[in-house]
């Protein structure tokens, strides 16, 4: 055997020609695929040095990247350098290990390691260093059992491409996932600071005041420890503040206030500072969706709830993937709503699919933070083909338009502007959904006496007048259960939302409305007959009836929708939705002309006939509500002979508490 043939350990030989370049032909003895092994080695490792900083908040498992990350490209690069058995046998030893740690960390988790207690679903980054590593174990223990061979010089550039394209976005992917232990990297929006104290932002603190930080001077994120007038906008913990120490939650929420997340009982202090974090870094990227443009030019569209006064705009593309809780890409943005203004108050985060009570849900910000979900709203495509909320689900969990989805995703608010119950606060009435603690316990909600939210006992609600152009709210009325509420809410929202597209008689006579005739009464119905028996109740987009209201000029004013049963459905048979709100009558009186287009021309006679040439239609169970105030509440009838039947035993109902001029 020559010398040039001998392995010497000091790298990859090569023979050298006459011409001074490496003859890539020449042979030497080698061990195949050790090579291979180094270069996935080293981007495994380069993997979780990357990773190491977003487990911080648990120095156990920091070090443990450490080791993992020194360990692996330590191995690749001996065996890069010193292409022999021993460097073969310690790249598969390191990574035969480090895959093994992978998969108990998603099978079951390691309970003595803390932040991986909890078993994990596999993500991107941490699936792609289990791979390279397996490889690099794999092609390690090849060559350490195929020992020497004569072979060329490898050549490194294929696999080292390849290794390259999957470790870069695994390194940049790597600190963007919520994981089960509770880690969460605030450089996901390329923000530099840390959880204490450094600057984050410079200028302004979001346009147009809709982040409700002020608009001059900088944002800063830390502890301020003399909190002097000099212009900047200052997030974190006072030192000097004394509202700081107090334990109750939740707490009234001030974005222009240092954020208090301190004092919470069962808060650990790795909770307390991700959820400070989320808050800062919402604060600061959340602004660049002031205007709905912005938001509807980056694929959030609007779910069409704007009659309840906060609209939510979704970006469905991004609910199922693996990142939660990314302030520079929130799930939903939430506006509140001023007529044709639009103002942005918040985000909220949703999650994939998984229970509510979920240890990766639960244990990210502990008491801090309450994950809801909706179960109950329907969802239907309307004219742009877009989903958008259509309603509620009825007692029996059925939708009357729609189909009822969307339960499964929990999802939490965080507020950029102030809130009453907290940063973390979820609406009220239908907006809260559901949690998986009972009522009383949950921590996203103030002023309802819960037990340990340090709050007095919440006086008895007051009843508000009825306007459309407010946020619906019809609390106060007693015996009223909150789901009978948010029911009777959401149907008037939706119909002050999505009527008006009928506001032009004619249009509506085009889709198959005709007008009984009854002008001189001060409201003309027209009614859509071919809707009247169908499968379709309480659905704005196909009232059965519109109530107009006849204007000096000749102008007929939209008003009202008059809903309507199948003539089938008896007065005592009709959907319980909104309790004592609602109540719903009959005209079992009236005599319409015969034809294809019926007129109301007259009463029945004492006996109960009509006069020869009308008839007396069965009569419909039927319910207004209105668009416009009126005296008598939103699903006030109409008075004298248009008031109708009611019920046997009730009164007419005039919703006093709601109705305006009262």
């Amino acid at each position: 055997m020559t010398a040039a043939a001998v392995p010497t350990g000091e790298g990859f030989e090569s023979a050298i020609t006459s011409t001074g370049h490496a003859d890539t032909t020449a042979t030497s003895l080698r061990l195949p695929g050790i090579a291979t092994a180094a270069v996935c080695s080293i981007g495994a490792g380069a993997i979780h040095a990357a990773a190491t900083g977003i487990h911080a908040e648990h120095p156990q498992l920091a070090r443990i990247f450490v080791v993992v990350a020194v360990l692996q490209l330590g191995a690749g690069l001996l065996a890069l350098v010193r292409p022999n058995r021993l460097a073969a046998l310690a790249v598969a030893v390191v990574n035969v290990a480090a895959v093994a740690g992978w998969l108990a960390t998603r099978i079951s988790g390691v309970s003595f390691i803390d932040g991986l207690q909890a078993a994990e679903s596999p993500q991107f980054a941490d699936t792609t260093c289990a791979l390279l590593g397996a490889v690099a174990a794999g092609a390690g223990l090849a060559a350490l059992l195929a020992g020497w061979h004569q072979a060329q010089a490898p050549r490194l550039w294929l696999p080292s491409l390849a290794v390259v394209a999957l470790t870069v976005p695994a390194m940049m992917s790597g600190g963007t996932h919520l994981h089960a232990g509770g880690t969460h990297d605030a450089a996901t929006a390329g923000a530099a600071h840390d959880d204490h104290g450094t600057a984050a932002a410079a200028g302004d603190g979001g346009g147009d005041g809709a982040s409700g930080v002020e608009a001059t001077g900088n944002t800063v994120h830390g502890h301020d420890t003399d909190a002097a007038a000099t212009g900047d906008t200052v997030h974190g913990h006072d030192d000097d503040d004394a509202t700081t120490a107090s334990a109750v939650w939740p707490r009234p929420w001030d974005p222009t206030r240092p954020i208090d997340l301190t004092g919470v009982p069962g808060v650990t202090a790795d909770q307390e500072a991700r959820a400070l974090d989320l808050v800062e870094q919402t604060l600061v990227d959340l602004p660049r969706y002031a205007d709905t443009a912005a938001a509807i030019a980056d694929g959030y569209v609007s779910i069409g709830d704007a009659g309840t006064g906060s609209e939510h705009y979704i970006k469905y593309s991004i609910i199922q993937d693996d990142v939660m809780l990314d302030s520079s890409a929130p799930e939903s943005l939430v506006y509140n709503v001023d007529g044709d203004t639009r103002t942005l108050a918040g985000a909220m985060f949703i999650a994939s699919a998984r229970p509510t009570d979920d240890p990766s849900l639960t244990d990210w910000a502990g008491p801090l933070m309450q994950w809801h979900n909706h179960g109950d709203l329907c969802w239907d495509r309307n004219g742009q083909g877009v989903a958008s909320v259509v309603g509620v689900v009825d007692a029996t969990g059925k939708c009357a338009r729609g189909v009822n989805t969307g339960g499964a995703n929990p999802m939490v608010h965080v507020w950029i502007t102030p809130h009453e119950c907290g940063v973390f606060a979820a609406l009220e009435g239908t907006g809260a959904g559901q949690a998986a603690v009972p009522e009383d316990q949950r921590v996203d909600k103030c002023g309802d006496g819960h037990a340990g939210h340090g709050s007095a006992p919440a006086a008895a609600p007051v009843a508000k007048p009825y306007d459309p152009t407010q946020p619906i709210d019809l609390s106060g009325t007693p015996g009223v259960t909150p789901e009978q509420q948010a029911a009777a809410e959401n149907l008037v929202a939706v119909t002050v939302v999505r009527l008006p597209q009928w506001s032009d008689y004619r249009v509506a006579e085009a889709a198959g409305f005709q007008s009984i005739g009854d002008a001189l009464t001060g409201h003309e119905h027209f009614i859509n007959w071919d809707w009247v028996n169908d499968d379709t109740i309480l659905d704005p987009d196909q009232p059965e009836s519109l109530v107009y209201q006849p204007m000096p000029d000749g102008s007929k004013q939209l008003v009202s929708a008059m809903y309507m049963l199948p003539d089938t459905v008896a007065l005592t048979d009709v959907p319980d939705i909104g309790g004592a709100l609602m109540q719903w009558h009959i005209h079992d009186n009236l005599c319409f002309t015969q034809g294809a287009t019926p007129k109301l021309a007259g009463l029945v006679n004492g006996q109960g006939n009509c006069r020869a040439g009308l008839a007396k239609f069965v009569p419909s169970p039927m319910i207004h509500v209105w668009i416009t105030s009126h005296r008598c509440g939103p699903f006030a009838a109409l008075e004298g002979v248009g008031a109708g039947q009611v019920a046997d035993g009730e009164e007419h109902l005039c919703d006093h508490a709601h109705g305006s001029g009262f």
